[in-house]
């Protein structure tokens, strides 16, 4: 979790850090669609975020698969259970 965490503080410095040194405005045109005078630094916002979302669904993706593992391997493996002692 700490390298995620470093990852999330990066982005943020980043795309804060970002607009200072590009103030203009663009035109985007997306298909039918067309936005005038967005920032330079909104594209890049929007896919830092899109990118640390897609890394936070990985990682509690990973950490519930890894939980459902621990459980099942407890209840179903024959090698860790317990021999009966001999009389």
């Amino acid at each position: 979790m700490a390298p995620l965490a470093r990852l999330y503080f990066l982005t943020v410095v980043g795309v804060g850090a970002y607009p200072y040194s590009n103030t203009g405005v663009q035109d985007i045109a997306l298909r039918k669609y067309h936005f005038t005078g967005v920032p330079d630094w909104m594209p890049v916002a929007v896919m830092a975020a899109v990118i640390l979302f897609l890394f936070l669904l990985h990682v509690i993706y990973a950490s519930v698969r890894i939980g459902m593992l621990r459980r099942s391997n407890g209840k179903t493996s024959p090698m860790n259970a317990p021999h009966p002692l001999p009389r």
